[in-house]
């Protein structure tokens, strides 16, 4: 029988390694048995097609155990009453932060989906000029003390050129809360507005971003020494 080259994300000998949740490369490895044994005409064809399978995905890091047990995985009996839950989640996955969110909820009855944060479609599509990242809404951003050595992160629905403006506004208006101008005012410290830059950008709605923007300031504290210090002026 002819065999046709795996799909890109199947070439790359990453892939177990890959920043995808465990159940997707899962069903990477059921999706591709179940195509050899739906269109292979007999049992011979379907032997070889089903051993290069297995080849291809050793070759690009699937682990033994891990191809046998999505091989002798059976689909759920149709007769099996599925309990609704109570709420659904989903979140972009980040490696080992969404596994500890995932129990977190369980025990709550809320079930969580998780998808990629970067995709094929994002890397390879682009039917449109890109937009500068200074005019693009829904980031999070990250502006640093001019005079020591704390940062603010944040996140806005809108541009970070508009959200940065509102900080230096609230210098000298009472109408405006910024955790940055308080910074500035209480310290009597200078912001380098400047240095403020989009890290991540997130599209979607509020909840998402604000997930994203907790993993930053989580991940700049861990990189801090002074965490408590950090921790005490990197707030939403």
């Amino acid at each position: 029988m002819e065999h046709y080259p795996l799909p890109f994300f199947v070439r790359r000998r990453t892939q177990i390694a890959s920043h995808h949740p465990i159940a997707h490369k899962i069903a990477v490895i059921k999706t591709l048995f179940c195509r050899a044994n739906s269109i292979c005409g007999s049992d011979q064809d379907r032997n070889v097609e089903r051993a290069h399978i297995r080849s291809a995905l050793k070759m690009n890091g699937y682990p033994s155990r891990v191809i046998s047990k999505a091989m002798r995985a059976r689909p759920a009996s149709s007769s099996k009453v599925m309990m609704k839950p109570k709420a659904t989640v989903v979140l972009p996955y980040i490696k080992n932060v969404s596994e500890c969110i995932k129990r977190i909820l369980l025990p709550l009855d809320i079930r969580t989906c998780f998808k990629p944060h970067t995709t094929l479609r994002l890397l390879l599509v682009h039917p449109k000029d890109p937009i500068p990242v200074e005019s693009q809404t829904g980031v999070i951003y990250q502006v640093s003390c001019g005079t020591c050595h704390i940062s603010y992160i944040g996140q806005t629905g809108r541009t970070i050129t508009h959200r940065l403006k509102e900080h230096k506004q609230a210098l000298t208006s009472p109408y405006h809360f910024s955790a940055v101008a308080e910074h500035a005012m209480k310290e009597s410290h200078v912001i380098d507005w400047k240095s403020g830059k989009v890290i991540d950008i997130c599209h979607q709605f509020i909840y998402p971003r604000c997930y994203l923007e907790s993993w930053y300031i989580k991940t700049e504290a861990r990189s801090t020494e002074m965490k408590d210090c950090c921790l005490k002026f990197i707030v939403a």
